[in-house]
This record gives structure tokens, C-alpha cells and sequence, in this order.
């Protein structure tokens, strides 16, 4: 060992102090360098420590001005990581052992020391307080409170961890009882008022010993984040349950309002065709009111039964590779004169030397239709529809010159019935908010993407991203195959 030992013995009796000091050269030999310093009261060895720092103390329990455990426990106050070995006079270990559950390292008989036991005694006190150092140093630094209570709860330790989820002072837990009930055999979860927020703990408890003496080791580990993860879990878990039974509450009732509509529109549509006889004007009127309702009834139907078999995963995709210019061309062909009874211009940006794209074409024509009819809705003059290759994607944007989408919402407009209150540039719309969640839906069996944005100098642009075909096989295949399953 190359550090200098530095040890302080306290000790009244001058003859004891001369043997000792010739034990202690003896026992240290040539391999261990030491110092020694004496005092001759606890009030002198108090004072010494105070100015100086030592390795170890060698104490004699029995002082001019103090006896007893009491010598020893006043040192411990004052000097608490220093390792202490005691010296006494009594035969009896009890003393010894007692002095080891105060604090002391050790103890030796005075009446039978001698420098081979004095040298053990001293190399094994500094080994034992270097390793409980060690583990105290761990102990303070662990993330959990770790809390030492004896046999009649009261607090013994509490490293900072624990002070911290207390909300305490050490001075106001250790030499207290704990306060909360000691769960044996088990955890136990308690609310604890924290400097800010409340929180909740976990108790856990492990029979020790501590200073020689039956304890109990009890470790808090703040659970509070992960309750909190809990109950969102739970949270999430519950409106997914409410979900599923909403879709299936909807695509039941869909089908089975699907029968008697189609009866319903049947019968509209003869007397509107006046095959059940002449009508007057007002009946007319109120006949053909009906048969718009009824046409807007069933496209809502078929909107539920389209998410409902989207969603399930038994819709059939037929992918196939396609040229996305002609079919954008196509599409705007049917869809122009709609668009010139609304005065709002369709202008197609389309190039001829386009890659081909893999996917199923009624449905992207079906999303297509959806994204130009949502255009229409809010477009003040015109809608322009851009096909552009990007990557291994073409992209096909649909962008109008409407007010565009509110700030913060983009992300919102794929969800099941949400609309968004955007002023209209045509006529008025009430719809289910089930168009763009169903070509959501669509595009992720194609192995596609969708998005939306506002466009600088227009308004909303809703894009669709589609694999090329050469890099569609890894994108869509597996939808494809799990569609005919």
C-alpha cells in the first residue's frame, strides 16, 4: 500500500499509548508507511479530527469525559466516514459487538492485543470502511429511494433519491418513523405530495441487517410515468374497442338499410317518371326533393360499406400496371362537363413520357374522382390536376383555388367523419367525412401514399404517390396477395 496511514489514537493512559504506538511500528513494519498522533480526551481527539484529516481512529470507550457507547456515538457524529476500531477493557464481546452495531469497525481487548492482531485488525477496519464507502457511494447515487428502517419502523437511512420523493429533509426522516404502512411479502403503491406534482410510488421490502441489528431495506421507485402510460394504454385500448363496435354497428346497419332504400328508390322513381300517374307541380316538386335525398342516402350506404370492406382487408386489389397520364386524362374528360356547369375551369398538366404505375385502376380512379369532386366543392375558378414523376413515385396533385386548409388541420382531414369548415366556392355540401378516409384506405392496399398541402398562389393540393412499376413489387405485392386470400 503506497498511502500513508495516517491514524489517531485516543487513549488516557500514557503507558497503553507507548504500547500501543510500539504495536502499531511493529505491526506496519517496512510495507505499510503510517503516522501516528495521540490524544488523551474525546474532547482533544474531537478537536484533532476537526482540523486534521486521519485513515482510521483507535478509541478507548472509557475517557475522562465521556464513557461508554456514548464516546463512540459522539465521534460518529463528528468524524461519520471515518472507520473507528474500538479498544476496551471488558472481556466480554457483547461490548465489542455492540460498539460494531453503533458504527465501529471493529473492536479489540486491550488486555490481549498484540501487533500481529493490531496489524490485522487495522488493515481489515480500513478494507471494510473502503468497501462500505463504496457501497454507501452507490447506494447514494441509485435512482431509487432506498430507505433503512429497524424492527420498530424507525428510519435509520434515506439516501437522496428517497429524500427527493419524500419531499424531505434528512433531519426530518432519519431517527423518525416512517411514515407510510410497510407492505411484507408484497409491493405497495402510495401518492406522495412531490415539490411540484404529485406522485406515485412503489414500495418494496427486503429483510437486512443494519449496525447488527434486524432491519428492513426499503426501496421507493417512482411509477408515476408508467402509470400514466397505463391508463393511456387503456385509454386507447377502450376507444379502439368503441371504434370497432362503431364500424360494426355502421356496416350492419348499412346493410341492412341497403334492401328496403332500393325498395324506397324504386317506388320514388316511378311516380317521379309518372308511370303511377300525372302529378301537379307541387308533387312534383316534393317527389324529386325525395329522390335527391335518397340518391345522397345511398352514396352515404356505399361510403360506410366501402371503409367497412377497406378496413377488414377483404376488399379485392387487382393490381396491374397502368399509364397514370391516361388515366388522368380520362378521368377529367368525364368529369369536364360537371365542372363547366359550375364555371370553374379543369386544366390537366399531364406528360406523355410518364412511367407506367402499378396499382388497381378503379380505385385510384374512384380516389381521384373523390379528390376532383372535394376540389370542386371549394374552387373559386379552376382546379388543375399535375402528374410528375419523383423518385420511384409518380405523383398526381390535385390543387384548387379555394381558400386552402386551416392551419394545423392537414393531418386531421384522413380521419373517419371529419370535415373541415372551409368556405365553399360552389354550391353547398353536407357530406360524411368518409371520402378522404377511404382513399387513405385505398392508397395503403396500392402500396401508395396521400398527403395534403396548401400550394403557394392556389389553395388545397391533395397528392397521391404511386409506386413505379419496375418498384412496385416490394411496395403493393403483399397487399395484392393478401387481398385474394
Amino acid at each position: 500500500m503506497d498511502k500513508n496511514i495516517r491514524i489517531l489514537l485516543i487513549e488516557d493512559d500514557p503507558d497503553y499509548t507507548l504500547l500501543m504506538n510500539l504495536y502499531i511500528d511493529e505491526a506496519c513494519g517496512g510495507g505499510l508507511r503510517h503516522e501516528v498522533e495521540s490524544a488523551v480526551s474525546l474532547a482533544q481527539g474531537l478537536d484533532l479530527l476537526a482540523r486534521k484529516e486521519f485513515d482510521i481512529v483507535l478509541l478507548d470507550l472509557m475517557l475522562p469525559d465521556s464513557q461508554g457507547l456514548d464516546t463512540l456515538a459522539a465521534l460518529r457524529r463528528r468524524a461519520p466516514g471515518v472507520p473507528v476500531v474500538v479498544l476496551t477493557n471488558m472481556a466480554l464481546e457483547e461490548t465489542g459487538l455492540q460498539a460494531i452495531g453503533a458504527g465501529a469497525q471493529d473492536f479489540l481487548i486491550k488486555s490481549k492485543v498484540d501487533q500481529q492482531q493490531l496489524g490485522r485488525t487495522i488493515t481489515f477496519a480500513l478494507e471494510r470502511s473502503r468497501l462500505f464507502a463504496q457501497m454507501e457511494s452507490l447506494v447514494r447515487a441509485a435512482p431509487d429511494g432506498v430507505v433503512i428502517v429497524d424492527a420498530e419502523r424507525m428510519v435509520r437511512y434515506a439516501n437522496p433519491a428517497a429524500l427527493t420523493l419524500l419531499n424531505r429533509k434528512a433531519e426530518q426522516v432519519q431517527g423518525r418513523l416512517f411514515d407510510y404502512p410497510v407492505p411484507e411479502g408484497r409491493s405497495a403503491e402510495h401518492k406522495l405530495a412531490g415539490p411540484k406534482d404529485e406522485v406515485t410510488v412503489e414500495l418494496r421490502v427486503a429483510p437486512v441487517e443494519w449496525r447488527g441489528a434486524p432491519a428492513r431495506l426499503i426501496s421507493i421507485r417512482d411509477i408515476t410515468e408508467l402509470r400514466k402510460l397505463e391508463q393511456v394504454r387503456a385509454e386507447v385500448k377502450e376507444r379502439r374497442r368503441m371504434d370497432q363496435l362503431k364500424d360494426k354497428l355502421l356496416s350492419t346497419v348499412s346493410h341492412e338499410l341497403r334492401t328496403p332504400l332500393s325498395i324506397i328508390k324504386m317506388a320514388v322513381g316511378t311516380v317521379r317518371d309518372r308511370l303511377a300517374g300525372p302529378l301537379t307541380p307541387d308533387q312534383d316538386k316534393m317527389i324529386r326533393t325525395a329522390d335527391r335525398n335518397i340518391s345522397r342516402l345511398a352514396r352515404i350506404l356505399s361510403n360506410f360499406l366501402d371503409l367497412s370492406r377497406l378496413e377488414s382487408g377483404t376488399a379485392y386489389v387487382d393490381l396491374a400496371p397502368l399509364d397514370p397520364g391516361e388515366m388522368v386524362r380520362e378521368i377529367a374528360d368525364d368529369l369536364r362537363m360537371t365542372f363547366k356547369s359550375r364555371n370553374v375551369s379543369l386544366i390537366v398538366d399531364a406528360g406523355k413520357a410518364l412511367p407506367r404505375v402499378r396499382a388497381d385502376r378503379d380505385m385510384i380512379t374512384q380516389v381521384l374522382a373523390n379528390l376532383l369532386d372535394n376540389a370542386l366543392r371549394y374552387a373559386r375558378e379552376r382546379v388543375e390536376i399535375r402528374v410528375k414523376r419523383a423518385g420511384d413515385e409518380v405523383v398526381v396533385s390535385v390543387v384548387d383555388d379555394g381558400t386552402g386548409i386551416p392551419e394545423g388541420k392537414s393531418s386531421d382531414l384522413f380521419n373517419k367523419f371529419v370535415q373541415l369548415d372551409r368556405p365553399k366556392g360552389g354550391e353547398g355540401y353536407k357530406g360524411t367525412g368518409l371520402g378522404l378516409a377511404i382513399c387513405r384506405e385505398i392508397m395503403g392496399i396500392n402500396g401508395g401514399r396521400i398527403w395534403a398541402e396548401n400550394v403557394k398562389g392556389w389553395g388545397a393540393g391533395f397528392n397521391i404517390a404511386l409506386p413505379v412499376a419496375a418498384h412496385a413489387a416490394s411496395a403493393a405485392g403483399g397487399h395484392h396477395d393478401a387481398s385474394k386470400k
